[in-house]
Parts: structure tokens; sequence; C-alpha cells
């Protein structure tokens, strides 16, 4: 069985808007893609996830939210996503599961500063 491997990648759609998606794929296909070796059909990354951030008007970071396929409100996804890599814009290695780890303990933390209830 072959190792998989934590990658961020970004890839055009249709009208050209650019999306970005977290995931694992399978290390021998990452190696393919990036050795030019596989220059069309498709790949498999599984897990898929992505955290975004919410901003008030300042721009100062209020909120993350974490997006995971088959989870929430996209639970009918079944976790994979297959892409076409003449699509592909970007791919880089992560270490996703520490980055999932430190979200999920970040929600599990208490307040770390609380405003005074004013009278």
């Amino acid at each position: 069985m072959s190792e998989t491997i934590w990658v961020k990648i970004e890839t055009t759609k249709g009208n050209d808007d650019v999306w970005s998606f977290k995931g694992l794929m399978w290390q021998r296909d990452f190696e393919k893609i990036t050795s030019n070796e596989q220059r069309d059909g498709y790949f498999q990354l599984n897990k898929v996830y992505w955290i975004s951030t919410v901003y008030d008007d300042s721009g100062n970071s209020e909120e993350e939210k974490l997006y995971q396929y088959g989870k929430g409100k996209l639970e009918a996804f079944r976790g994979d996503l297959y892409l076409k890599v003449e699509h592909l814009v970007s791919i880089a290695p992560i270490d996703g599961a520490s980055e999932l780890e430190r979200y999920q303990k970040r929600q599990e933390s208490p307040l770390r500063a609380v405003t005074p209830i004013r009278s």
C-alpha cells in the first residue's frame, strides 16, 4: 500500500476562479504530478477540508470555520474529491493532521479576554 501525504492545492474552475482545498493524496500521485510524469487525467484528494476566517470591518480576525467533506453542511460529500491535473495551479505538502488538531484545540479553549459588563 502506498503512503499518503497532506497537501494544499489550488485549482481553477471554468470561470478562472481559483479554489483552494486541503486533504490527503497518494504520495505516488504527488510525485508524478510534481515531476510532470502526469500532465492530464484526474487525481484523488481524500479527507477534503478548508478553514475560512471571518474578518470584521477593521480587518481583524473574528472567527475561524472548518469545512470538511462528509461533515456538517457538507455531509452529502463522501470526503473524496477528484481533480483534473491540467486545472491544478499549485500544490504544496502541509501538515494537515497538526493543523486540524490545533484548530480543534482552539475551538475548545476558554475565552482569552472578557469584556466587562457595564451598567
